[in-house]
Formats: structure tokens, C-alpha cells, sequence
């Protein structure tokens, strides 16, 4: 969409220049003093269609002499103004595949507030439309004031991925094999959609991006610094997921089958119809995935001295499966030129099923073998979400004038249940446990935005907000007696409750002078969190009122060269889950338990960039430093038993410094590149237990994407991500890399398009991690679900043809509104 309203305005742009060099007379009339000037609106539409002509050219001329008095374009709902003095004129309207029309006898009388054209309908040429030659099309990535925006819709590679994958083929962002998304090697970033927060994507909830199909993805948009415009919480910054939506008229979008292996079915649609008043839009996916996954470790346990204790080798074999989909219905209501209204609602409704194979092998010193003992889990998860969604919208007639109100509700019910077996050398008979975990999570968030401008270089804007947010969590856990009873564990039958209200308010001034741009705010979040058990009674309450700062400054070089500073403060609350004192005796070898006495992670960021222009392409470096305080680390911990316990801590401090690149580049006409680079220097103090957990790490990453064109219907694109070793707080974590291949292939005219993808060829994506502490080694060996796979992928386009009409993205305009920090 993007690219089609550039290009619509550089053909507007001709237009208008044409029709100037056309006239009579070569100068613009005298313009009147502007007190004096009156407002002239109006609308253009296709007269067939009744769709919104965007970036269409309006010219007003006297009627004397034919003299050039104003020009305008049209905007994104076809509508134009433009300030004209009083006077008798006419109109001509023009835009390409329309024929032009006059509008005789405009009379601006002096005094009057505003004229109003009303709507102005044009016909379309007999000139076959298809007969334009196409010369451009969206760019892949697009760099703006404030963020990166990836057009993921136009990645090969994506066929049949899931929100999760995608991201993972996102610069600067990783996805590791457990699903945790990290941002510059952060995993405290928030991730929305829409610019709010959503039960597609759950909150702290890495299973739920898995669950997303990623056909709906239209773009990323990634906020590394963001303004106190957004809710502070995220170390690293904001990961905004944009879904698909089209504002063309009548009836439009696209619907999507695909199939792979291993099992990787699904279908979905996006699609619109807009009419008048009204844009209807509807997005849809289902998805049914099976894959196998597993791994292996190998401890070694020593005593205090150091001498040889235990050794065990753990194999895991498992199979990860769902079935699930979600439907979105919705409706944009223009009630007048100025109010607009936006109403949604959200269903998702899943279910997964994960059976794992754990074989306990334990070993003497000299590697004979003691005991094999196997645990069989067969978990199920149900869940479901509603989500409800209402937006008001008011613009007026002073450009960038804008109040907005935003309403969300979302209902979440989740729950998980397992049963085990166990039985082996070490057990005189099987050992029979079941557990039952149920979640229900309720979010309320209520905003409000009022952005009012000062003349043309200068804006004030602030907000309201609250987001409430309540969590009930009932865990039980169960073991089969002598008599064939099931009793329940001591300690693990009990409900936590948590809730989290976070109100905020925020103010920011922004002015331009001349080539300089400067931005400035401040953001106040007051919350109110509690964590309680119910059955023991125990509570944690946590309030704390802060302040957010932030601040940007961006200089135009030249016009191909841009520069900007920017710094804001961050918060990164312990999710519920890291509170969540239970453990997961899903492995009852290495046990996993919350720390509900831990505190949020507070952070200073501060970033400079250069964005630099080329003929045929565009290169951005940068430079980023974090200060983090009471940093949150999950810390292994030997009980002298030969189990571990994995859980929470904050630490101390993290200082990180770090280098980013990104470059795109048109080698030829078939064949494009890009890709980036990022490397980072991270050195965390602090110590847990007794331990002291001081690290020094150097990490790096890389991404290439190189695209092919061949002829008119066929594209190739080749990825190759690539992620270095990391050292941790307790040992290391070997590089991952991942090779990606797909191919798209134009049939029917245009209308279709077959996509056939290989995801992760060599079957590389494997966590490869070490542990050496004084009491314990181990390495390991682990995939949550095998990503290698080939998906196949058909898509049919409803009144979208993949031509587009265009001059190229090497004008100025484009890099202008490239540039533009346009927000959600």
C-alpha cells in the first residue's frame, strides 16, 4: 500500500507540474495576503466504484486569463484542501487512467469561511489499464524517523510460517528454539499488534506467537528507541506487528492454502470491501502443525572439591502438534469528513498436543552404566481468546490536528493437562502422575491521544492511559497411591492470583528548525501489582509511580544524508510467569520454579544513527548503549541430589554497547540485496547464591537476503541468518545458523501466485549451550520442534493484480516519505 500511495503522488506530481507548464501564462497570479485567503475542500472518487482517488491533482485557475492560482493533491481518503483568495475561477482535476474533468464557474466570495466542492466523481479511460508498463514495487525494508519497517508480506521464505518465524527472518531480532524473542540481544522487548496489545500475541506468553499464522503479517515495524508516546515497558524497545488491511473499494484481498513437511497445512484470507461510508475487513487463518523436536544433555555432577559425584546422560524425544486458527471481523465507519469509528472483535481458539520421551541414563566415572530410566508426558492445551476492540477518531480541518480514544478487551482461558509415567530401574513399579493447570487472564486498556499543532513546524501532544490486567492461575499436582488413588503433591495444589494496573500519562513537544528536528517528552506510570497464593496465603505487593524520559534530535545533512540522536528510559516488569513460585516436573531431573520476590529491570538507552541514500539503494549504521539495573537472569543451581533448579534472579547491573547495519542494494535489475549486521558488547555484574555471576560477552549477528528476478513471473530469494556464540552468566551458547530458499511464481494471469519454500535446509537451528560451574558441567543439545521443512503455498488475489504503477523509488519524494515518522 505504501509504495502505491508514493507512486500515485509522484504521478500526481507530474500532473500538476504538467498542467503549470501547459497554461497560457507563464506565473502564478498575485497571491492575496493570507487573512484574506478562504479554504476550498473537497473529494474525488472513481465514478464506477465510488473508491477514493489518493494522490490525485486538483489546479484552480481565474477565468480572465487562465492564470495558475493553487494546486493541491488529494490524500490517502481522496480528499484535498488548499487556501485560494476570493475570486471567479474554474477547476481541472486530473489523475492517470481517469479522464480529466472542469469544474466551471467556482466563485469565492470574500468573507466566507470555507467552500466546499463536495464530490467530485471521475470516469475512467477506455485505456486498458493492464497496457502501463510497472516499474516499481514496495521495498522490502523501509527506514523511517523513529523505526524499521519490514514489508515481511513480500518474503518468499514465509509461506506457511508462523509468527514466530517470521520474526525470526527479521534484522536485529532473534527467536531462539524455545520461542523467546530477543531484540538486540534483549529478550525484554514488548511485541503489539496494531500498535496495542493483543491476545494474538499474549503477554509473556512465548507459545503464542507460535500459534499465529503469519499469512495475516502484513509488515514489522521495530521501535528500538521509542518516544514517551509508547508504554515504557520493553529493555530493548517495541516489536509492532501490522496485520493486513486494504482501504481499496468494493471487494478486495486474498485467500491462501498451503501444505509442507513435516505436517504443515493451513489456509487463510484477508480480505475488504469498502464502500460510501463504510470499509469492512476480515482476517482469517487456521493452521494444523506437526513436528518431532528433542535433544540431548550430558551433566556431570562434582562435590565440593571437585571430585566426580554423578554423570547422566538425558535423551528427550518429543513431538509438538496444534490445530488452530482465528478469526477477525471488523468495520471503519466514516461518519462525516472529520469522525471516524473503528470496531472489532477477535476470536482464537487452539488446541496442542506434546508427547515427550525422556530416557535417564546415569553413568559411573568410567562410563558404566548404573541405572535407565524412561518419563513419559502426554500433555494437552486448550485454549481460547475473545478480544473486542473500539476506536473513535477525530480530525480537523488544521492539518495534523487529532484526537483519538481507543477501547480493548481481552478474555484469555488456557488449560494445560499432563499425564505421566515413569518407570525404570530406579522404581519397583511405574510411577502414574497427572497435573491440571488452568489460566484465565482478563486485560482491559483504555486510552486517549490529543496531538494539536503550532503553525507548521511545531506540535504538542499528550495521552491518558490505563491497562488493567488480572491473572488467576490454579496448579495441581497429582500422584497415583498403592490403592490406585491419586493424592496430591505436598505444597502444589494451590491459585495464584495477579493483578497488574498500570495508569500513565504522558506530554511531548516536537519542532522543526529548518534541518533540524527535535522531540521531547516525559512519561509518569504509576503500578499496582500483587502476586498472591490463595490456598497459603502469601502475598507479594509491588507500587511504584516513575518517570520516563525521552528525548530525539535528527539533522538533515544533505538530502541524501540524515542524522539522529535519540535516549529513553525503560522498564521491564517480571512477568507473572517469573513470579509464579510452582515448579514443572515435566523433567523431574531439572526443575524449573518462579522467584515471586523479583523486581522490575530499569534501563537508559541511548542511540545514534546515520541513514544515508544511494542511487540505487540505502545504508543505515548505528551505535546504541544500555545501562540495566536489577538485570533478571534465570540461573541453573545443583540441590546435592543430582537435580537441578532453574529460577529467577536480579542481579545487578548490564552495560551494553552495540553496532548495527543495515544495507539494501539493487545490484541489477534481477537481482537485489539486502541485509545487516549487529554487534554487541555486553558486561553484566552481580552475583545469586552464593555464586558470583559477573559475565563479559561479545556477540555478533548477521542476516543476507538476496533476491532474483526472473522474467516477468518468476522471484527466487536465498536467506542465510547466522547468530554467534554467546557467553552467559554460567557458561556459553554456541553459534545457531539457518539457510532459507524460496521461489513464487505468477499464474493466472497475475491473479495467483505459487510459493514454494524450504525453511532452515540443513536443519542447523539447534540450541547448542554449555554450563561449567564449580558443582556442575553440562552440554546439551535441544530443538522445541524441528524447523527444517518445504511448504508449498497457492494465493489468490480478489481485485488485486500484483502490477502496480509507479516511476521508481530513486526520487526524492520517496526518500521524504520514507523518512517520515508517521506513527501506528
Amino acid at each position: 500500500m505504501m509504495f502505491t500511495k508514493i507512486t500515485h503522488a509522484l504521478l500526481g506530481l507530474c500532473l500538476l507540474c504538467l498542467c503549470v507548464s501547459l497554461q497560457a501564462q507563464p506565473q502564478r497570479s498575485k497571491s492575496a495576503p493570507k487573512s484574506e485567503r478562504i479554504l476550498m475542500v473537497g473529494q474525488l472518487q472513481s465514478s464506477t466504484t465510488a473508491t477514493p482517488l489518493s494522490f490525485a491533482t486538483i489546479s484552480v485557475f481565474t477565468q480572465k486569463d487562465s492564470t495558475l492560482v493553487e494546486g493541491a493533491l488529494t490524500d490517502d481518503a481522496g480528499k484535498f484542501s488548499m487556501q485560494v483568495p476570493p475570486g471567479e475561477y474554474y477547476a481541472v482535476v486530473q489523475f492517470i487512467g481517469f479522464s480529466d474533468k472542469t469544474i466551471p464557474d467556482v466563485i469565492v466570495k470574500k468573507g466566507q469561511k470555507r467552500l466546499d466542492l463536495g464530490t467530485i466523481a471521475l470516469s475512467e479511460e477506455a485505456v486498458a489499464m493492464d497496457e502501463i508498463e510497472v516499474t516499481a514495487e514496495r521495498s522490502q525494508m523501509t527506514l523511517k524517523l523513529d523505526r524499521k519497517v519490514f514489508n515481511v508480506g513480500k518474503d518468499l521464505t514465509n509461506a506457511g510460517a508462523t509468527a514466530a518465524d517470521i520474526l525470526d527472518n527479521v534484522p536485529s531480532i532473534t527467536v531462539d528454539v524455545e520461542g523467546n524473542v530477543s531484540l538486540r540481544g534483549s529478550q525484554n522487548v514488548r511485541i503489539l499488534i496494531n500498535g496495542k496489545p493483543s491476545g494474538l500475541v499474549g503477554v509473556g506468553d512465548v507459545e503464542a506467537l507460535r500459534r499465529m499464522q503469519g499469512d495475516i503479517i502484513d509488515r514489522v515495524e521495530l521501535i528500538t528507541n521509542p518516544s514517551a508516546r509508547y508504554e515504557a515497558e520493553g529493555e530493548a524497545g517495541i516489536i509492532n506487528i501490522i496485520l493486513k488491511k486494504n482501504q481499496k473499494g468494493g471487494l478486495n484481498g486474498s485467500i491462501s492454502v498451503n501444505t509442507g513437511y513435516p505436517h504443515n497445512h493451513g489456509a487463510s484470507y484477508s480480505l475488504n470491501y469498502r464502500k460510501n461510508d463504510f470499509n469492512l475487513f476480515s482476517n482469517f487463518g487456521m493452521q494444523y502443525r506437526w513436528a518431532p523436536g528433542g535433544g540431548f544433555t550430558n551433566q556431570t555432577f562434582l562435590d565440593d572439591n571437585g571430585a566426580f559425584e554423578l554423570a547422566r546422560r538425558i535423551d528427550r524425544d518429543q513431538d509438538r502438534g496444534r490445530l488452530g486458527g482465528n478469526i477477525q471481523l471488523g468495520v471503519d465507519w466514516l461518519l462525516d469528513d472529520f469522525n471516524t469509528i473503528t470496531a472489532s472483535t477477535l476470536y482464537r481458539a487452539s488446541r496442542g498436543d506434546n508427547l515427550t520421551d525422556i530416557t535417564y541414563t546415569d553413568l559411573d566415572e568410567l562410563g558404566n552404566i548404573l541405572s535407565i530410566d524412561t518419563r513419559d508426558n502426554d500433555e494437552i492445551e486448550d485454549e481460547q481468546n475473545i478480544e473486542a476492540a473500539l476506536t473513535y477518531r477525530r480530525t480537523f480541518e488544521e492539518k495534523d490536528r487529532e484526537f483519538s480514544f481507543d477501547f480493548r478487551y481481552i478474555l484469555d482461558d488456557e488449560t494445560e493437562t499432563a499425564d505421566y509415567l515413569e518407570q525404570g530401574d530406579s522404581f519397583e513399579s511405574a510411577r502414574i502422575e497427572r497435573s491440571v493447570i488452568t489460566e484465565d487472564e482478563s486485560n482491559v486498556l483504555i486510552q486517549a491521544d490529543y496531538v494539536h499543532p503550532f503553525g507548521e513546524t511545531m506540535k504538542l501532544e499528550g495521552g491518558l492511559r490505563a491497562a488493567l490486567r488480572k491473572i488467576n492461575n490454579a496448579f495441581n499436582w497429582e500422584e497415583q497411591n498403592d490403592n490406585g488413588e491419586f493424592v496430591v503433591f505436598p505444597g502444589f495444589d494451590d491459585e495464584l492470583e495477579y493483578t497488574e494496573d498500570v495508569y500513565a500519562a504522558y506530554l511531548i513537544g516536537a519542532a522543526e528548525f529548518g534541518k533540524i528536528g527535535i522531540q521531547a517528552g516525559v512519561r509518569s506510570e504509576y503500578s499496582d501489582i500483587t502476586a498472591a497464593l490463595l490456598e497459603t496465603d502469601v502475598r507479594n505487593d509491588q507500587n511504584y509511580l516513575n518517570f520516563f524520559p525521552s528525548a530525539s534530535i535528527s539533522y538533515q545533512l544533505t538530502e541524501n544524508d540524515q542524522l539522529q540522536t535519540s535516549y529513553s528510559r525503560r522498564i521491564s516488569r517480571p512477568s507473572f510467569r517469573l513470579l509464579l513460585p510452582f515448579s514443572n516436573f515435566g523433567d523431574r531431573f531439572n526443575i524449573y520454579n518462579g522467584n515471586p520476590n523479583l523486581r522490575p529491570e530499569f534501563t537508559d538507552s541511548y542511540e545514534l544513527g546515520y541513514l544515508r541514500y544511494l542511487p540505487k539503494g540505502s545504508i543505515m549504521a548505528g551505535i546504541f548503549y544500555r545501562h540495566t539495573t536489577d538485570v533478571i537472569e534465570r540461573l541453573t543451581i545443583t540441590q546435592g541430589d543430582g537435580t537441578t533448579l532453574r529460577t529467577p534472579f536480579n542481579l545487578s547491573t548490564r552495560d551494553a554497547v552495540g553496532i548495527e547495519m543495515n544495507l539494501s542494494f539493487d545490484l541489477f535489475k534481477w537481482w537485489k540485496l539486502n541485509g545487516d549486521l549487529n554487534f554487541f558488547r555486553a558486561i553484566t555484574e552481580g552475583q545469586a547464591e552464593g555464586q558470583d555471576l559477573s559475565a563479559d560477552t561479545f556477540i555478533w549477528t548477521g542476516r543476507m537476503n538476496s533476491n532474483f528476478k526472473f522474467g516477468k513471473k518468476v522471484d527466487m530469494q536465498v536467506g542465510f541468518n547466522y547468530r554467534g556464540p554467546q557467553e552467559t552468566t554460567q557458561g556459553e551458547r554456541e553459534a545457531v545458523y539457518s539457510l532459507n530458499i524460496g521461489m513464487s511464481i505468477d499464474i493466472l494471469n497475475g491473479k495467483g501466485q505459487l510459493n514454494i519454500s524450504g525453511r532452515d535446509v540443513f536443519n542447523t537451528r539447534i540450541r547448542r549451550s554449555v554450563i561449567d560451574l564449580p558443582d556442575l558441567q553440562t552440554d546439551s543439545e535441544f530443538q522445541w520442534r524441528r524447523t527444517q521443512g518445504v511448504v508449498v503455498a497457492f494465493t489468490y488475489r480478489l481485485n488485486q493484480d500484483r502490477k502496480r504503477r509507479g516511476k521508481g523509488k530513486g526520487s526524492k519524494q520517496y526518500r521524504d516519505q520514507r523518512s517520515s515518522g508517521d506513527g501506528f
